[in-house]
Formats: C-alpha cells, structure tokens, sequence
C-alpha cells in the first residue's frame, strides 16, 4: 500500500507520503480470505457484526465478494423519508471486520 504526492512541478516527480509494510501483505489477504470463505458459508443467516472501529451492525448477510460483505439491515427505526419495509443493504470492507456473531432465530 503507498500513498504518493505528484509535485505540482514540471518533472512530474512524485513524493512517497506512506507506505504500508510489505510483509503485512499476505497477512492481510490471508485474513481477508479468511472472511471471505465464512461469510459465503453464512449467506442468508442472521449476524452481528464489530469493525475494527468499534461499529456494530445487526443484520442478514446478503453476499460477500473478495472485498466486501453486503449486509441487510433493518430499516424500522429510520428517521422520516425512509420507507420502513426496505431494508438498507450496507457495504462492509471486509479487512475491517472484527468479530462477527451468528445469532440464532428463536
């Protein structure tokens, strides 16, 4: 991962403002996989779902793709301009999952 600068110069050269650690890489797309694969299993099953950033979300799994996991949430406690019967599909990366519960339907 690199985040660079293009100098507003005519040279064109371009300043490296960040770069990730390469040796983190597989890693993380060993974790993302990871995901992946449980999240394709669990389609259609009720789940909470904790973010690296501390974001919680209840929903039904919809889908997962390599990048993310479409979440079904409810739409009930909208606020006002929302039709209460839609639910909202959330897009979630999946490197920034952090704990996902099954939860069980009584």
């Amino acid at each position: 991962i690199t985040l660079s600068f293009l100098a507003p110069s005519n040279t064109q050269q371009m300043q490296v403002l960040y770069r990730g650690d390469p040796n983190i890489v597989p890693h993380l797309q060993s974790i993302r996989e990871q995901i992946h694969n449980l999240c394709r299993f669990h389609v259609n099953k009720i789940v909470r779902v904790q973010t690296i950033d501390g974001e919680v979300y209840e929903g039904t799994i919809v889908s997962c793709d390599k990048r993310h996991l479409y979440l079904s949430i409810d739409n009930s406690n909208r606020q006002y301009g929302y039709d209460p019967y839609t639910p909202i599909i959330m897009s979630l990366v999946l490197y920034e999952l952090l704990l996902i519960t099954l939860l069980s339907i009584y």
